[in-house]
């Protein structure tokens, strides 16, 4: 019996999927960029097959995305993210705002 894709599995394949859409790109497109046979990338997108974070490294660097915003199922929190890794300055300003609110009184 086949085994069912776990949850991340899942969520990071719809990831992958959506962002590659954004891109304009098929999953044919994506594939050949990788120098995999589709199949391949389709059971990553459909959470069939486990994806080793190199994979997943490879994956992101097509994409032009970090390879954080792809973990996160919420697309405005990948994004979120994908700003904050891509900008040190801008992770500043939220850490500060984010340490800020911390420190209000209840």
């Amino acid at each position: 019996m086949p085994e069912s894709p776990s949850k991340l599995r899942t969520i990071v394949g719809q990831r992958i999927r959506a962002v590659r859409r954004e891109r304009g790109m098929s999953a044919a497109d994506l594939a050949k960029a990788l120098g995999w046979p589709r199949d391949t990338l389709t059971n990553f997108e459909y959470g069939r097959r486990p994806l080793y974070l190199d994979r997943l490294e490879e994956i992101a660097h097509i994409l032009q995305v970090s390879p954080l915003a792809l973990l996160i199922a919420n697309s405005e929190q990948a994004t979120t993210i994908a700003q904050l890794a891509e900008d040190d300055h801008l992770a500043g300003e939220v850490r500060f705002f984010l340490d800020a609110l911390a420190a209000e009184p209840d």
